[in-house]
């Protein structure tokens, strides 16, 4: 595949070409000039990819791109498509194990103090020191962004942007306590729970104390004791955790801005200059003092290499080459050891693993591993992972490339079936069979739009999504609240507290029963979790697909067109598993799971 640049001006330039094609690295693929045109050619596989040309420094939009298209964060990026190859799909085995109980999960997300208030005597006040003025570096704290919001229905103080991270609904871990018996009657098997640890924010993102669980959803003891009565439940635990950056409460950060060079943490932050000033001007800009995570004031980036700073230390991957701080690496084992052992969880979901070094995620896996050979290692990447999806790093990914994006692609914005199919077998042959099997493979999430928010609230269309979902190879995951119909749009409108007045309204009693019908069918059959998949056909308007596990195999139909679809002749008479009657047509906006011996 050919790049081509050719400059506004005239000159000698330096100019690279970075993207999800090498993980953005800067620095790796370099333009030769001929003529004044600068040109590369790269040996892509098949696949869709986002990147810009970087020229003398300045990352630049590609204008002359097949597409332009935004990013999560709102940024411009150039997009092009490189087409799937027409040969067999056919699923690699590699040598590396994965967890056989998430193959055969059903993940639930928990934005904790959205989720239930179990416990109102722990309801955030904001008496800790973090939340006082002195805090300077602290935005919400200069400028009093904390509000407890007391009324658990209350949304309208969600559409405040700029509050969005200091708005507290008091859930915690005696909540999530009282609803194991929903989360079991659910079906689910796993709770995915977003950090826990103490912070300042709701998301707790920006840790303070990694040892402790933050005190406005509990203590120690009690998660200790819910993993307990989860466990008993057949419910396993994974706990969200960003390594990346810390917060300012941090103890090694509160020494460095006490202390400056004279501490013995100071190296573990890029540091630009000391001292912060006592009194800090309206627009205080962190990144002119330390390294922090996009700019945010209240997460300082932690330094793993002693000789690089961000970004540059995220691509070295070989150990040898990197100045290793040793200190900062031995605090996260501990703090990995501790999660493991004391609280007995059973695996990490890593936030934004692709800013750290990817010599560290090796020795990472090494200590979890040798702890708990059947932890789970789940990595938060948005684009094509396969250089992570191994035995060296991640056990699987969040499925955003090739899950959730071509998904919400075909059911929402109605792409072409034939791009939709290529999008979904691209990822079975890019990552290894055992490492599709534990795909977390998302609709939403507490990062991006609701499903069904984006389907303008038309439950029919997010039924058909979970159902592909439930029938697809890997792990179904639910976003709290999915299951009632929660709807919303951008953070934090898609945190909104947990509607447990569903009970009230038709619809989200059946679209919970939708949910509860399919995870039952997936737990009876092996071959929804285990089972190779093939398209048989694909429309616009309709997929026809089989999942087959040595003799059992069954069809799955999803019709979403406005009329009803009649059967071929080889599948009548096959018995739909969600209604348990025999059909001969799959009505319009709906979907059936066949199992026919004849078939």
């Amino acid at each position: 595949m050919k790049f081509t640049y050719k400059p506004l001006t005239g000159g000698k330039h330096k100019v690279f070409i970075s993207g999800d094609f090498n993980n953005w690295k800067p620095d790796e693929y370099e333009l030769a000039e001929t003529n004044g045109i600068y040109e590369i050619e790269l040996e892509l596989p098949q696949g869709r990819y986002e990147y810009k040309f970087i020229v003398d420094g300045n990352w630049l939009v590609d204008e002359t791109a097949e597409n332009i298209v935004r990013d999560k964060f709102g940024n411009r990026n150039s997009l092009i498509n490189v087409a799937l190859k027409k040969e067999a799909i056919t699923q690699k085995a590699t040598d590396f194990n994965t967890p056989d109980w998430v193959k055969d999960g059903v993940f639930y997300q928990i934005f904790t103090d959205r989720f239930c208030n179990g416990d109102h005597t722990i309801d955030p006040d904001f008496s800790e020191w973090y939340y006082q003025k002195e805090n300077i570096l602290s935005p919400a704290a200069r400028f009093n962004k904390f509000q407890f919001i007391s009324d658990w229905y209350q949304i309208e103080p969600l559409k405040d942007e700029e509050h969005k991270n200091y708005l507290f609904y008091g859930g915690d871990l005696a909540g999530v306590y009282n609803k194991i018996d929903y989360l079991k009657e659910l079906g689910i098997t796993i709770i995915y729970f977003n950090p826990l640890v103490t912070a300042e924010s709701n998301h707790k993102y920006e840790a303070y104390d990694y040892f402790k669980i933050d005190p406005h959803f509990g203590t120690n003891e009690l998660f200790i004791k819910l993993v307990k009565e989860l466990h008993n439940n057949g419910i396993r635990v994974i706990v969200d955790f960003a390594f990346n950056h810390v917060g300012l409460g941090f103890f090694a950060f509160q020494d460095c801005l006490k202390n400056g060079p004279k501490s013995k943490y100071y190296n573990w932050f890029d540091w630009h200059k000391w001292p912060i000033p006592d009194a800090l001007p309206e627009q205080f800009d962190a990144r002119e003092y330390y390294q922090c995570w996009w700019g945010h004031s209240i997460m300082p980036d932690l330094n793993f290499d002693l000789d690089r700073t961000h970004p540059e230390e995220n691509y070295i991957k070989d150990q040898k080459k990197a100045n290793v701080n040793i200190g900062v690496v031995d605090y996260i084992l501990d703090v990995v050891e501790f999660w493991l052992m004391e609280f007995d969880i059973d695996g990490f979901r890593l936030d934004i693993p692709n800013e750290v070094p990817f010599w560290f995620w090796k020795i990472f896996r090494e200590k979890v591993k040798t702890l708990k050979p059947d932890a789970y290692l789940i990595g938060e990447i948005w684009h094509n992972a396969a250089e992570w999806v191994n035995d060296k790093y991640f056990d699987a990914v969040m499925n955003y490339n090739y899950f959730k994006d071509p998904v919400y692609n075909y059911f929402l914005k109605n792409t072409k079936a034939k791009d939709f199919v290529d999008k979904i077998n691209e990822g079975l042959v890019r990552y290894p069979k055992q490492a599709t099997q534990v795909m977390m493979n998302l609709l939403d999430s507490h990062d991006t739009f609701r499903f069904l928010e984006s389907a303008n609230g038309k439950i029919s269309t997010l039924k058909l999504a979970v159902l592909f979902q439930m029938t697809f190879v890997g792990s179904p995951h639910i976003f709290y609240g999915d299951e009632v119909g929660m709807r919303g749009g951008h953070d934090p409108e898609n945190r909104q507290p947990f509607n447990w007045k569903y009970s009230e309204e038709e619809e989200s009693v059946n679209l919970r029963n939708w949910y509860k019908r399919l995870i039952r069918i997936r737990k009876e059959n092996a071959v929804l979790r285990r089972g190779n998949f093939e398209f048989i056909s694909a429309t616009n308007n309709a997929l026809i697909y089989k999942r087959s596990l040595e003799n059992d195999e069954l069809i799955i139909i999803i019709n979403k067109s406005t009329h009803p679809l009649k059967l071929k002749q080889n599948m009548l008479g096959s018995a739909d598993l969600i209604t348990g009657e025999t059909i001969e047509t799959v009505s319009a906006q709906n979907g059936v799971i066949l199992k026919n011996e004849r078939i």
